[in-house]
């Protein structure tokens, strides 16, 4: 119980501990991508060689497109006590610690859900870690370094034209955003549409393709998707 209440005194005043420098550990942030209006699950990943048995952070976001959703529990945390909220306008609190000193596995502590708002540009999201606090088995704080993450807004390119050649080539013509890359997709059958995606990685604002293969198909449909 003297660690618990070291941590969860950490929630509202400063913790005083001596610190114990560890080999390697790590707290960071899977960097990620989605689209707007689609719901991303960001992971929030822990590894290291040494034995904590609690965890304190805050994620830092932005909230003018991003909506938090309740977090996720990962697998790294076992009979680990799972506390969340939401302390601030973009500012996530969680809190991990198991009350009979089992140490915390290295993998994702948890998954943060965020909602790109559907009107959200293209744009890089930055998420960012504060008042982290990790401590032993014996309530001995530990020195946690951390890596932010990126959740990247792709907003979807859009085909904006479609020509045909003299030699039978399809031109396509898309709109997409400087730094994204993207694939084109072909099918013959809107109404059980099997999509084949093309090799051919496209990037830059304004990209262009040609299928020298559509004479193959008496018909055949295109959509631009962004590269994973």
């Amino acid at each position: 119980m003297k660690l618990a209440r070291i941590l969860l005194a950490s929630s509202l005043g400063v913790l005083t501990a001596s610190v114990v420098t560890v080999a390697s550990p790590l707290l960071s942030v899977d960097s990620t991508q989605g689209i707007p209006g689609s719901t991303v699950n960001v992971a929030i990943n822990y590894t290291t060689d040494t034995n904590l048995t609690g965890i304190q952070f805050d994620l830092l976001f932005n909230t003018n497109y991003l909506q938090w959703g309740p977090p996720i529990r990962g697998n790294a945390l076992s009979d680990q006590f799972l506390g969340t909220n939401l302390i601030a306008p973009g500012q996530f609190r969680v809190l991990a610690i198991s009350f009979v000193s089992t140490p915390i596995s290295n993998g994702v502590v948890v998954y943060m859900p965020f909602t790109i708002a559907i009107n959200a540009p293209d744009h890089d999201e930055p998420l960012t870690f504060t008042n982290v606090v990790a401590t032993g088995a014996a309530a001995e704080e530990v020195a946690l370094p951390t890596s932010s993450g990126i959740l990247a807004v792709v907003v979807p390119p859009r085909i904006t034209g479609i020509t045909p050649t003299n030699s039978g080539v399809m031109h396509l013509a898309l709109i997409g955003s400087p730094g994204r890359n993207y694939i084109i997709q072909a099918t013959t059958n809107l109404a059980a549409p099997q999509w084949l995606s093309f090799s051919n990685v496209l990037s830059g604002g304004n990209p262009v393709f040609d299928d020298a293969t559509a004479t193959n198909f008496p018909v055949r449909f295109y959509r631009a998707q962004v590269a994973q």
